[in-house]
């Protein structure tokens, strides 16, 4: 492994949020302008996850136009400041196998995958939850300046290194599977939710610090529902601000592609919200989801709207609703927020975010299949997601995964979905 020191791009311990923004300045000058590359807003594309450059010329060939490119931050930066010139190559040889396949390329960024010292340089920057319990599993660019400085840096240096200019869109999220969250709770048997929001930095912005969800009295005096709901929002707006920095930070580096902001699954919902302000944040049937802020009737209208700013549901078949994997309806939006409990529970996942989204004020939305670790595919899984994405008028699909269109999968083979793309091409 060849391993190559890069400039020291660092700030102090307590960097501040201003001189974030000033790096990323510095960092787009230097560096230089990257090449614009309009998003597609006429065909829809179609692509797979975890794309294999070996086959991305027979998929081009069978219609898709997308490819993914990971990249993991733990491999490219092994060391601070020290950067792994092999694996970097590698990343640029796929890329390149990409491009030379005629494929558009989205990237994860590997954000997901932070390197070890990360939590060592910074200890008091690791996520800490109401109980003390610290995770490691993914960088906190939601509370603490110095990791965001870091982040910096490694995306400053995946452009030099990998070459940003040539990727079409990025994919952008918090938690472990790069998507709009929090953290995963630590333990499985709890049931109450895990509040990632007690590392000192996050102590320090909290509009009541030292309040633990489930307590009744702050400093000696009762702790009202509106106080509740001031800290939880506060919860989720620092979530969305975390989303919206990536964003900020991507086109301070000069990317000017689509960014697509992923979202998980429906989330919780507004009868959740209320019962778990009136119960403390404690206890409460959905308390672990409220815990991962994962409240995207709160939440997405807080993204930027950008034009570049993508919604991508990532819930496709992912075999909720009643009937399962139902569609979209022409006035969904509308009725976000007037319809029952009981009929928002049964819709699909995506037809729940897609509604969301689309009241919010969002046009363009993609979608995403869940995978089969999430709902196991069957003979007629490119058939319904063909009609989650017609009926909720998505803009392009990516299949999760690759590999499932090649190993025997059940409804997924590359033919089934080249058979899908043909027929959308049709109807242009």
């Amino acid at each position: 492994m060849t391993r190559v020191r890069g400039p020291w791009v660092r700030r102090p311990v307590l960097l501040a949020l201003a001189s974030v923004v000033a790096l990323v300045s510095l960092v787009a000058a230097a560096f230089g302008t990257l090449r614009r590359d309009e998003p597609a807003t006429g065909p829809h594309l179609f692509g797979t996850l975890q794309t294999a450059p070996e086959r991305a010329a027979e998929e081009y060939a069978q219609g898709l136009r997308i490819a993914h490119l990971q990249v993991d931050w733990s491999r490219f930066e092994p060391e601070r400041g020290v950067y792994d010139e092999g694996y970097a190559r590698q990343v640029r040889e796929r890329l390149q196998a990409f491009l030379d396949a005629g494929m558009k390329v989205e990237a994860g960024l590997g954000l997901n995958h932070p390197p070890e010292w990360l939590a060592s340089a910074y200890p008091e920057s690791v996520w800490v939850n109401q109980f003390g319990e610290r995770s490691t599993a993914v960088p906190n660019v939601v509370f603490s300046d110095p990791v965001r400085g870091e982040v910096t840096a490694y995306v400053a240096q995946v452009r030099e290194r990998i070459g940003l200019d040539r990727v079409w869109a990025v994919r952008l999220g918090i938690d472990e599977n790069g998507e709009f969250a929090y953290p995963r709770a630590l333990s499985d048997g709890r049931d109450t939710g895990e509040f990632w929001a007690y590392d000192r930095h996050a102590q320090a912005a909290s509009p009541y610090p030292g309040w633990r969800p489930g307590e009744r009295t702050y400093r000696g005096a009762p702790f009202t529902e509106d106080q509740v709901a001031r800290w939880y929002d506060w919860y989720l707006n620092s979530l969305a601000d975390a989303v919206n920095w990536e964003i900020a930070l991507l086109a301070g580096l000069g990317h000017h592609g689509p960014v697509k902001v992923l979202v998980p699954g429906a989330g919780f919902y507004p009868s959740d919200y209320a019962a778990a302000v009136a119960a403390h944040l404690d206890g409460t049937r959905a308390i672990r989801l409220v815990g991962r802020g994962v409240g995207f009737f709160r939440t997405l209208g807080l993204l930027d709207h950008g034009a570049r700013v993508r919604v991508v549901t990532t819930a496709l078949v992912d075999g909720t609703g009643r009937p399962v994997d139902n569609g979209c309806r022409a006035g969904d939006p509308g009725r976000v927020g007037s319809a029952s409990d009981a009929t928002l529970r049964s819709w699909s996942s995506t037809r729940y975010v897609v509604a969301v989204a689309r009241a919010e004020g969002f046009e363009r939305i993609d979608g995403e299949s869940a995978g089969q670790q999430v709902a196991a595919y069957g003979p007629d899984v490119m058939a319904r997601a063909a009609g989650q994405f017609d009926s909720c008028r998505l803009g392009d699909l990516m299949w999760a995964f690759d590999h499932n269109l090649y190993d025997g999968t059940p409804g997924s083979s590359l033919a089934e979905y080249a058979a899908l793309v043909r027929q959308r091409a049709a109807r242009r």
